[in-house]
């Protein structure tokens, strides 16, 4: 009787195995980077013109930030994106100039209705929408709206950028029309 009893509290206090990891919930990622992924994107009133084409030229790891060099085809420029433990995308620096401290663009955990500053001197906030189908020259996508919006009283477009799972910005309006649409989508070769 007592070895039943120990046998039975022993098997009560054993810890459960993890969980493979191809059974984990996937993680969605809004912004994938490696070197070498690039993007080529157009106006969506002359959709077969590339007018940008945005790739990823550098990696360099700090602790659990990673910063990611971005080369911009339109402007001749660069933006650095930094990637934190927590796959927080956010943006440190753009043509030289940096972030007033980096500010959180998207991050994998980010849910409908949810709401954060841009850190910057305009007061801009960004906000999460309902995601939704998204149909551009690249493909059709399922892809979450992160509207940019100013305070009261500034007259500037508001900017609402759609990202796809695995893919990235795949559509941006400004001032409540199409602006950018993704013609194209080629992975980099390394793994982040």
């Amino acid at each position: 009787m007592k070895a039943l009893l120990f046998l039975l509290t022993a098997a009560s206090l054993t810890v459960a195995a993890p969980v493979p990891k191809e059974l984990r919930a996937k993680r969605p990622d809004y912004r994938p980077m490696a070197v070498g992924d690039k993007r080529e994107y157009a106006n969506p009133a002359d959709p077969k013109t590339v007018t940008e084409v945005r790739e990823i030229t550098r990696v360099e790891v700090d602790g659990k930030v990673r910063r990611y060099t971005q080369t911009l085809s339109a402007t001749s420029g660069t933006m650095v994106l930094t990637v934190d433990a927590n796959g927080v995308v956010g943006l440190a620096e753009q043509n030289g100039r940096k972030s007033p401290g980096v500010h959180k663009v998207v991050a994998p955990d980010m849910r409908e209705g949810d709401s954060w500053p841009c850190n910057d001197a305009n007061g801009r906030v960004r906000t999460v929408g309902k995601a939704e189908r998204v149909a551009v020259p690249a493909g059709t996508f399922t892809a979450v709206p992160v509207t940019v919006s100013y305070p009261a009283g500034q007259a500037l477009p508001t900017v609402v950028s759609w990202y796809a799972d695995g893919v990235g910005l795949v559509r941006q309006d400004s001032g409540g029309r199409p602006a950018l649409v993704l013609v194209k989508y080629t992975p980099g070769k390394e793994k982040k």
